[in-house]
């Protein structure tokens, strides 16, 4: 009988220890995925409920850059390294608070632990935020970054780079960052009215505190102040773990907020536009067809635009959508409305960005007439040369201009005209690749045609 108690005693012992241990599990998946050439796997912590059907909430994202130790190939034997320190530590032992509750509200991160092969730099920060943002549901007003050591640097510097990038930002989080504290970084953190709470220990013998004293310093004293003070946290203990206690959801400065609930105390209001557009025009190509191209000044958070055809100019349809680029300078674009036949067509673009949010730009119209003269150029895309074709009665002297995507003018031919079917050679040498448009003039004729040089 004692036995039988005995017995009976340990399997529910053991039965609530695996309802407890199910409790506090927390999942943490390993994706072998290259985001970037810089890194081929990382590990993706998603809030409870993120995947039930029907949810569309968006959350917010903390990115969480490793030290130099991590580094790694992103295979199955060395991606483990990502879990020695900081949040994916912390997640992976079970320790990370599902939820946080900060001014009333409660949030729940999406947490992005990418593996490293070599130092990271900011355009692979930038890229990582494109790829993440585009394949989560991540709200873009609310993006984190922090970082230890290498990472602590990395973070720095990406912020630093440019202000495109610190205002992607809602808040910064370096832990003993191993960067040169440049004060052109910190100017361009304090004109964005970055948030930054950094950390660090006193007798750090790896990274120099005076990194970050002189980071902090710097955006204090930059020439466009911030409306928002920069925190800093100096740890008075020796040695280069600063990430231990600052991590440690029970750590709170003067038993305030802990790192995550002060991060989440900031948000991104005055997003700036996802795309500036520099060019947008609508260019005959064909007698049945017609070039849309535009050129972006500056892409973030793009995820991509829409082409719609109306032949009244009021009731358009999607005929097109194009992928964004999300390069920091701009990209150019182009598509061809194929098979149409004579009348008046009218297009609308439009942007749409990772939230969601769409912006429509001008109308453009053309005309396609029944009886018009006839211009053929091919081949189209064009390497070496472009034959022109021409079917008019017009004669005499024609000019034809070839322009860049720009406007600018690069280069020009003239002939004599005397048959009503004209056909000329053009070599492409010297003209830039990319969208270009052909002017063909003469006495009453006018007709532009768009090519594509590879």
């Amino acid at each position: 009988m004692h036995s039988l108690r005995l017995r009976n005693f340990k399997n529910l012992f053991l039965i609530l220890f695996l309802i407890s241990a199910s409790v506090n599990a927390q999942v943490q998946t390993a994706r072998y995925i290259s985001m970037i050439a810089n890194s081929n796997g990382y590990y993706e912590y998603l809030p409870t409920g993120y995947s039930t059907p029907g949810n569309q909430a968006t959350y917010p994202l903390l990115i969480f850059l490793h030290g130099l130790g991590e580094l790694g190939n992103g295979s199955a034997a060395q991606l483990p390294r990502v879990l020695f320190n900081g949040p994916p530590k912390i997640i992976n032992q079970g320790n990370f608070p599902s939820s946080f509750t900060v001014n009333g509200q409660t949030f729940s991160f999406i947490v992005i632990s990418p593996q490293f092969i070599d130092w990271p730099t900011p355009n692979d920060i930038n890229n990582i935020i494109n790829y993440v943002s585009l394949n989560y549901r991540v709200n873009i007003n609310r993006i984190y970054l922090t970082g230890l050591s290498m990472g602590g640097g990395a973070t720095w510097e990406y912020a630093g780079d440019n202000s495109v990038y610190a205002n992607r930002l809602a808040a910064l989080l370096p832990v003993c960052g191993a960067s040169w504290p440049e004060s052109s970084r910190a100017f361009t953190m304090a004109a964005a009215n970055l948030p930054v709470w950094a950390t660090h220990n006193n007798g750090d013998q790896t990274v120099p505190v005076s990194y970050t004293n002189d980071y902090i310093t710097h955006y204090q004293n930059a020439p466009v102040t911030s409306s928002i003070a920069p925190k800093k946290t100096i740890f008075n203990v020796n040695g280069h773990d600063a990430w231990t206690t600052t991590y440690n959801p029970s750590w709170r400065e003067n038993g305030t907020l802990n790192v995550y609930e002060w991060l989440l105390t900031h948000q991104r209001t005055n997003i700036i536009l996802p795309v500036e557009l520099l060019e947008y025009s609508i260019v005959k190509s064909t007698s049945t067809s017609v070039f849309i191209n535009w050129r972006t000044s500056q892409e973030q958070n793009n995820n991509y635009f829409t082409i719609e055809r109306s032949t009244n100019g009021q009731d358009f349809t999607s005929i097109a959508q194009v992928q964004g680029t999300n390069i920091l300078t701009g990209s150019s674009y182009n598509y061809e409305d194929i098979g149409l036949t004579s009348g008046t067509y009218f297009y609308r673009l439009s942007q749409t960005d990772l939230n969601g949010r769409r912006t429509y730009y001008d109308t453009k119209k053309i005309t396609i007439e029944d009886n018009e003269s006839t211009v053929n150029l091919y081949p189209n895309p064009a390497s070496e040369f472009i034959t022109i074709e021409i079917n008019t009665p017009a004669t005499g002297n024609f000019i034809v201009t070839i322009f860049q995507n720009d406007g600018r003018q690069v280069k020009q031919i003239q002939f004599n005209k005397s048959t009503d079917l004209f056909r000329t050679q053009i070599t492409l040498a010297g003209i830039p690749s990319g969208y270009n448009t052909v002017e063909i003039t003469g006495k009453d004729f006018k007709k532009n045609i768009a090519f594509i040089k590879l």
